[in-house]
């Protein structure tokens, strides 16, 4: 009898052993290191929205799903105030998704010690600077990362409960962004291209998609009753990023230079190895879900961290593919130990430098907005700042004005700090136009004197003062060591008369696109 080889029968030899206490040792170690910075920084714009969205519990939101401001209310109502405490989700979730990426190298059949690398591959990256805040982003990631661990272990082993698992990460993963189905289309295609298609024909597989399908349901009836605020979420994304400076291919050098030095090495081992050596054939849909998901984010303008969630496995291929050619003695051998030696040197002076970040604002002597500028470098903290002027003016209205006065900002994340921060000054109720803020309605129109926040002399705040009979500068920031948008180049308005309530005019003055700062 004559067997014939087709990619469907392929199997895989049984793997190392996982080395759980090196991984876990490294991940918390290098997180450990980040964790400093994460408890210097203050709160971000986006932190303070999702505390807002926290305080507005609902089943979806305009641009992201339910679990962040889910995260974010518990870690105000166990630790108030508590920056750390708003933060220790995204450590752990980084230590989780290290993990994965050594996880991956073991399927693959890395030995103990490249998985290891392959977990501080992912740590030292400069992408995982996001986790210093609370962000939608870690958890995506690392949903996404366990997603590809499970279907790689699939090939491998050929449990079907892991396909049910994969459903379920899924299910729990698109309550926070959508993205998922962006890598389960890419996912998909990859394996009707190269295999393994016998996971189409197992009814888990099925099974795990209803269960995602149910968890998704309840968005989608949301998204459908409220106009489907997401597909205006993501064109307003696009426009963001394709504004942004160097457009589509700043997008992809932001993909290279976010995996850093050691995670740089490894994703091209990695991509070359699914290519090319025999024992990731198994696992080549992995490949071309990457290449998949690159283009689309390129193409769509979208965000270089979209890709994100499949670059774990991509690290733990590529901490496998450097295994096995380490292992044959040569000049190869020799060159390879020397670069990754070299890199993963760099990758741990880069890690240091970024972990001592935000920079004491004692050391600012020259205005910088660029791109590399304050936010980075030395901190988002400047909203208190917009804070008081903000009280600062309300307190100043004559008393029978306060009472009905409200506040309106020209941006989200202006309309986030001012709720958090109202808390502890008085700040009359808040709301903004712009993005998840718009769906929470306009002001009542009973407010007859409305302070209206604006940084940018353009058609949004424009628009808005067009609506009222008389409008004031009343207060100027502009610190020229601040930041655009919280204390530099800020103007608190006071609007009053409006020649039409702002429940007609409110539907005209919403939009989804952050205005630039000016």
């Amino acid at each position: 009898m004559t067997l014939t080889y087709t990619p469907e029968s392929e199997s895989t030899s049984a793997p190392p052993e996982f080395a759980w206490r090196g991984v876990l040792l490294v991940s918390g170690l290098i997180t450990l290191v980040w964790s400093v910075s994460a408890a210097r920084f203050q709160l971000a714009g986006d932190e303070l929205y999702y505390l807002a969205c926290g305080r507005r519990l609902a089943v979806d939101y305009v641009d992201n799903g339910p679990v962040i401001p889910l995260i974010a209310r518990a870690a105000d109502v166990i630790a108030p105030g508590s920056v750390l405490a708003l933060r220790i989700p995204g450590l752990l979730l980084l230590i989780a998704v290290s993990v994965l990426a050594a996880a991956v190298a073991r399927e693959c059949g890395a030995r103990p010690r490249y998985q290891m690398l392959a977990a501080a591959g992912y740590a030292v990256s400069p992408f995982v600077v996001a986790y210093t805040v609370l962000d939608s982003v870690a958890l995506d990631v690392a949903f996404q990362a366990l997603i590809i661990w499970l279907l790689v272990r699939w090939v491998r082993i050929r449990q079907d409960r892991l396909l049910i698992a994969a459903g379920v990460a899924a299910a729990i993963d698109v309550q926070d962004k959508w993205l998922v189905l962006m890598l389960g289309a890419c996912v998909a295609l990859g394996v009707l291209a190269v295999g393994p298609r016998e996971v189409l024909r197992r009814p888990a597989l099925w099974a795990g998609l209803l269960i995602f399908a149910a968890a998704m349901t309840p968005a989608l009836l949301w998204q459908a009753s409220h106009h489907w605020p997401q597909l205006a979420t993501n064109s307003a994304i696009a426009q963001e990023t394709a504004g942004s400076d160097g457009g589509q291919l700043g997008t992809v050098v932001a993909i290279m230079v976010v995996t850093g030095f050691l995670g740089g090495g490894l994703g091209v081992l990695g991509l070359y190895g699914l290519a090319r050596e025999p024992k990731l054939r198994p696992y080549r849909f992995v490949l071309i879900a990457a290449l998949l998901m690159v283009v689309l984010v390129v193409v769509g303008h979208g965000r270089s961290y979209y890709v994100a969630g499949i670059v774990p496995a991509i690290f733990g291929a590529g901490a496998s593919t450097l295994s096995g050619f380490l292992d044959i003695a040569g000049t190869r051998a020799l060159l390879l130990r020397r670069l990754f030696t070299g890199l993963t040197v760099l990758s741990a002076v880069l890690t240091a430098c970024l972990a001592v970040l935000p920079y004491p604002k004692s050391w600012i002597d020259v205005p910088d907005t660029g791109y590399w500028g304050f936010l980075q470098h030395y901190g988002n903290d400047n909203w208190e700042d917009l804070a008081d002027a903000v009280h600062k003016v309300a307190i100043g209205l004559p008393a029978e004005e306060q009472a009905g006065a409200v506040v309106v900002t020209e941006a989200y994340n202006e309309a986030g700090a001012l709720d958090h921060y109202g808390r502890s000054e008085w700040i009359p109720p808040v709301y903004s136009p712009n993005r998840g803020f718009a769906e929470w309605g306009p002001p009542p129109d009973s407010a007859t004197t409305i302070m209206y926040v604006g940084y940018n002399d353009g058609p949004e705040l424009r628009a808005f003062l067009a609506n009222f009979a008389h409008t004031t500068p009343a207060l100027q920031m502009d610190n020229p060591f601040g930041i655009a948008g919280q204390n530099h180049h800020v103007t608190v308005f006071v609007c009053r008369e409006p020649l039409v309530p702002m429940s007609v005019a409110w539907p005209k003055l919403t939009y989804m696109v952050v205005p630039p700062a000016s």
